[in-house]
């Protein structure tokens, strides 16, 4: 019951941090609607995780949670105006 109700709570602040994806004032700000956005969804399949007792979702979790934050850092960077540096 409480991890529907959660569930419920986290894809409504998905949406409302989608709407700051879309019409975000300028690119920092929709970089942040992006991890915000990022971050809930990333909540959301670990408490999918829990409610199936499947394990594997937590592996896809850490795995989004990884490319997440390294497409923030590459988007920062472009932004800014710096090249990516090289790994």
């Amino acid at each position: 019951m409480i991890l529907t109700v959660v569930s419920y709570v986290l894809a409504t602040a998905c949406v409302l941090s989608g709407i700051v994806v879309l019409r975000g004032t300028n690119a920092w700000s929709r970089l942040l609607g992006y991890t915000l956005v990022a971050s809930k969804v990333n909540m959301l399949v670990v408490v999918l995780a829990q409610v199936t007792g499947r394990t594997f979702y937590l592996d896809i979790a850490l795995v989004y949670t990884l490319l997440s934050y390294v497409g923030v850092l590459v988007l920062s960077q472009y932004m800014a105006g710096k090249e990516p540096a090289d790994a």
